[in-house]
């Protein structure tokens, strides 16, 4: 669910990058947008595995999805990020809602999920509101071999309804947030200059 995990994480930065804002005059949501994939940084155990097996350590996809792996995940880029001039709550903060999303996310699509609630839980849980997904195996990317079209589409208006909401709240302005400083200058100049064409 790589891409679909792209459009939900999208639409949650877009309002929860909102709020934060509001409250603090920081915008550091664009973590959310990538700390969203991380849960799935298990599915690379076949790229590693001859390290991990000299190691003694193995896993399988679904062991980080979990609420202890988003903890310490949350916790290192948070120490990560410090450098590069981001407060580390905020760090924290916006990686928690990433990875946390990627792990709703799956909730609502799978009727089995994951260990979601571990160490507290060893039990699998997930809601399954689409009744076509029971569990991953079953997941079918029908949309070009990318993506399942049913989750895609309703991500896909989730991310419409927060791009009109933080539109509505704040302008247009507040796609700063998500770009380089020096490509959001020029696209600013570009727009400036059409206005004056228009104008005069």
């Amino acid at each position: 669910m790589i891409v679909e995990h792209l459009f939900y994480s999208m639409a949650i930065a877009i309002i929860v990058g909102m709020l934060y804002y509001r409250l603090t005059g920081r915008d550091h949501s664009w973590i959310i947008i990538i700390c969203a994939w991380a849960p799935d940084l298990d599915d690379l155990e076949g790229l590693a595995n001859p390290v991990l097996h000299h190691l003694g350590i193995s896993f399988q996809h679904g062991t980080f999805h979990n609420i202890a792996f988003m903890v310490i995940f949350g916790i290192a880029v948070a120490f990560l990020l410090l450098p590069f001039g981001i407060k580390f709550f905020d760090s924290l903060f916006f990686s928690l809602i990433g990875f946390g999303a990627h792990l709703f996310e799956d909730a609502l699509v799978y009727k089995v999920g994951y260990k979601f609630f571990w160490p507290f839980s060893s039990e699998i849980f997930g809601l399954g509101l689409l009744p076509s997904m029971v569990n991953e195996k079953n997941y079918m990317t029908d949309f070009f071999r990318v993506a399942n079209t049913e989750v895609l589409i309703i991500g896909m208006a989730f991310l419409l309804v927060a791009i009109i909401i933080r539109t509505y709240v704040e302008g247009p302005a507040w796609i700063r947030w998500y770009m380089p400083d020096s490509l959001y200058k020029k696209l600013l100049d570009k727009t400036k200059k059409e206005r004056e064409c228009k104008l005069s």
